[in-house]
């Protein structure tokens, strides 16, 4: 039997594969991390790794998605190459930016006060927040990509893996307590310090909840979408595989409802919708879109799938949050003005890029607001071209090799929709309009750096006063810091039998009002 030697930064495992077997199969079993947001459907082309001989000649998936130059040197994509010999692989080192990595305080350094660890388990990044126990301070944040990504960026994916084979479930909750170590291993901990840790919580989405905590997945495939069990875990140290010190009270709070989890909950705690004086909203945009209502008396509650495209995947030049990724576009005197992380040169669009990038065209009159990338322009013709396939691309940069083709804006249009949607509805069936909004919060990675005016204006967004809506980074984390306490997680608890949760696919409004809320600039 072949041999597939995986490389990853100063880590090395070896490992059997059988004759033919998929590459990314092999290294999945590793535990090291690898990105394949399509599920190794061969759709994306993000999953390219360095290989040394051993592997099949590469396919015409292969082909489509690497360069002449990358296939001379040997790059692959491990959902397509096949194992024939022994083979040694070396995976690029996966860097998170996140605005989930912060330092606010060295008070934790300085006393013997106890402390606790915030979990936030997302499904695309995992964070991890030191907190003094005496007053609740958050004094540091760390974050680390969600080793899952290997099964895919969707939780459904994911689901799907774990139903139909016991051995992918039992491998995804050691990638999620791989995936949380690393994000607490980030925070650089002496020791000491980590010796002082005596309550952890973890909040996160349903299906992040279940997988970690080992519960049956099946009636969250089915209608009507329901968890197998919303009770809080007070003792979860058994499945947390000895990450943590072993007197640490590890505690997973409830859940609300279908696809709305404890990182949802721990919204509700932290912009204090169970204490509100008056209408309010808040959004954890995401791949899942958590949106959460209240008119000061009853908390409802919607998930609704967005779809990947918020973080930048399913997108023709998509991607994370890297250097040189695009995260705002304007334009000006017929130009287009970038800016990317790090001001590197452009390497691919995060969905904050994507959100501005369609908004400043549609202002300009490149895209209608059907959606459609028009045929001619005035100042930009030379930028839109035909593809083989008939549909038009605009070229973002001078040597067209980032575009924005008429798929990735159907890709926004649908997850805005969805996200309008669900505002609509819980908003209505509280009785309340838009302008009734005394506050409205955008949270998540992606959330928390959205461009207020372009949500608006392609009306992912009511028309809102815009000085009432902010952008906060890190609610579900800075919820799960609250839960730390007990009186904190017994009020955690008791928002959980508050809060409502709406089933949309139920709502026979849904689908009409989805339809409506994807032309761009809805009212």
């Amino acid at each position: 039997m072949p041999t597939v030697n995986v490389v990853y930064g100063e880590e090395e495992q070896t490992i059997q594969a059988q004759p033919n077997e998929i590459l990314g199969d092999v290294i999945s079993r590793t535990g090291l991390p690898l990105e394949q947001p399509c599920a190794g459907r061969g759709t994306c082309g993000m999953c390219k790794v360095l290989a040394e001989k051993g592997l099949a000649e590469p396919d015409e998936v292969e082909a489509k998605h690497l360069t002449p130059g990358e296939l001379a040197l040997n790059n692959r994509l491990a959902c397509r190459a096949r194992v024939q010999d022994d083979v040694r692989v070396i995976l690029t080192p996966i860097v998170v930016y996140s605005n989930k990595i912060f330092r606010t305080s060295n008070r934790y350094k300085k006393t013997d006060t106890p402390l606790g660890l915030a979990i936030d388990l997302g499904s695309t990044t995992v964070a991890a927040f030191l907190t003094m126990m005496d007053d609740g301070e958050v004094c540091t944040g760390a974050a680390g990509l969600n080793q899952q990504t290997i099964y895919g960026a969707d939780v459904i994916s994911r689901l799907s893996a774990a139903s139909s084979d016991p051995a992918a479930a039992e491998r995804l909750q050691r990638l999620a307590l791989a995936s949380i170590n690393q994000a607490v291993d980030s925070l650089k901990l002496s020791q000491r310090i980590h010796d002082r840790i005596g309550r952890v919580t973890i909040v996160g989405n349903v299906a992040m909840h279940h997988l970690l905590a080992r519960l049956p997945i099946e009636s969250l495939a089915r209608m009507p979408f329901q968890p197998h069990s919303k009770a809080s875990i007070r003792d979860a140290a058994h499945l947390m595989g000895g990450i943590f010190p072993d007197d640490a009270l590890v505690s997973l709070p409830p859940l609300i409802g279908g696809f709305v989890g404890s990182d949802a909950l721990a919204c509700l705690a932290y912009f204090g919708f169970d204490q509100a004086d008056g209408p309010m909203a808040a959004i954890d945009l995401g791949t899942n879109g958590e949106v959460l209502v209240t008119d000061g008396k009853r908390i409802l509650t919607a998930s609704t799938a967005a779809g990947p495209a918020f973080e930048g995947v399913n997108i023709s030049h998509g991607t994370r949050a890297v250097d040189g990724a695009i995260t705002q576009t304007r334009i000006q005197d017929g130009r287009f003005h970038l800016e990317t992380i790090a001001d590197e040169a452009p390497v691919g669009i995060t969905g904050s890029g994507l959100l501005s990038i369609v908004h400043e065209l549609r202002k300009t009159g490149v895209i209608e607001v059907s959606g459609r990338i028009v045929e001619d322009h005035a100042d930009f013709s030379s930028r839109i071209v035909m593809g083989e396939d008939g549909s038009r691309s605009v070229l973002l940069t001078d040597d067209g090799e980032i575009r924005l083709t008429q798929w990735d804006v159907r890709e926004l249009q649908k997850a805005k929709g969805a996200i309008r949607a669900a505002i609509d509805i819980l908003l209505g069936e509280l009785e309340l309009e838009p302008s009734d909004l005394k506050r409205f919060i955008l949270t998540g990675s992606f959330g928390g750096q959205v461009d207020v005016e372009a949500a608006v204006g392609i009306g992912m967004l009511p028309q809102v006063p815009h000085e009432i809506v902010e952008n906060i980074a890190n609610g579900a984390g800075f919820g799960a810091a609250i839960f730390l306490s007990d009186e904190g997680f017994a009020r955690g608890e008791a928002i959980a039998q508050q809060a409502k949760q709406v089933d949309l696919d139920l709502a026979p409004e849904f689908n009409t009002r989805y339809v409506n809320s994807m032309a761009l600039g809805a009212p």
